[in-house]
């Protein structure tokens, strides 16, 4: 039998084994993405969303996702200067750099890549300082590269009015939560990987509603949630605390309160 503390690492944050949860949310912005591509010009798009809902792993997957049809660059945390970023992409062609300085730099990625089909995904994109988002509106007015930067969506107001942005082509795509269904789906295929899908049944025909309530169909709180709730659940056998060894409201609040979803 396979013990809880095991299941619990299933839904860890950084679990490497999750498998990505193709949601409709998932697929309505592939759909978006892939008629942006056909029919616009090379321009900026900004995915957007509340934290947690999908936006690093809608990037990180965006390979698999498109088949592999595009050829992608990513950067994860927008903590670079300008130089540097332009830098990484004229090494990434595997061309020797010309220029050390800015605007030498500028004309060589763009004489490289200009007739290529090169799409830049950016995470964290809220954390671009003012000069990183200048390079950024210069190479998307050369038309060399698309660009899909994701960003929190509170914080994503500011910067989309930011000169830079607001006057140039643009799109806005807005990934949301997951629905009560998306859960029961998502939670029967993670637990069938260690031969606890019976647990998905329960979870679903009793409490699933309130998992829902607790968790707001955000996709971070839900696997957080349930590696909580996992670990509950292994204490509990581990201590011989009968109470607790089985699914139930107060199994579930605890859960919801030792990862922060709800208050004490």
């Amino acid at each position: 039998m396979i013990p809880y503390n095991k299941v619990a690492r299933v839904f860890e944050e950084q679990a490497s084994d999750i498998s990505f949860f193709e949601n409709s949310e998932v697929l309505s912005i592939k759909s978006n993405l892939e008629n942006i591509f056909e029919n616009n010009g090379k321009q900026l798009i900004f995915l957007v969303g509340e934290p947690g809902v999908g936006k690093s792993a809608f990037l990180n997957n965006f390979d698999s996702i498109f088949e592999h049809q595009y050829d992608v660059i990513k950067f994860d945390m927008p903590f670079f200067e300008p130089v540097d970023f332009i830098k990484t992409l004229i090494l990434k062609s595997h061309e020797h750099i010309r220029d050390f300085h800015l605007e030498g730099l500028i004309a060589q990625v763009i004489e490289i890549y200009k007739d290529a089909n090169y799409v830049i995904l950016m995470d964290e994109a809220q954390l671009l300082s003012k000069q990183m988002i200048e390079v950024i509106r210069i190479l998307a007015d050369s038309k060399a590269f698309w660009f899909v930067l994701a960003m929190h969506k509170h914080e994503s107001k500011k910067i989309l009015e930011a000169p830079q942005f607001a006057t140039r082509p643009h799109k806005v795509l807005e990934l949301g939560v997951l629905q009560p269904h998306e859960y029961e789906s998502f939670i029967y295929a993670e637990l069938a990987k260690v031969q606890k899908e019976y647990f998905a049944k329960e979870l679903s025909s009793k409490y699933l509603k309130k998992i829902y309530k607790l968790t707001e169909g955000n996709f971070r709180n839900l696997k957080k949630f349930l590696f909580h709730l996992f670990l509950l659940l292994h204490y509990a056998h581990e201590h011989k605390k009968t109470k607790y060894q089985k699914l139930s409201t107060c199994l579930i609040t605890m859960a919801a309160i030792d990862g922060g979803i709800l208050d004490a």
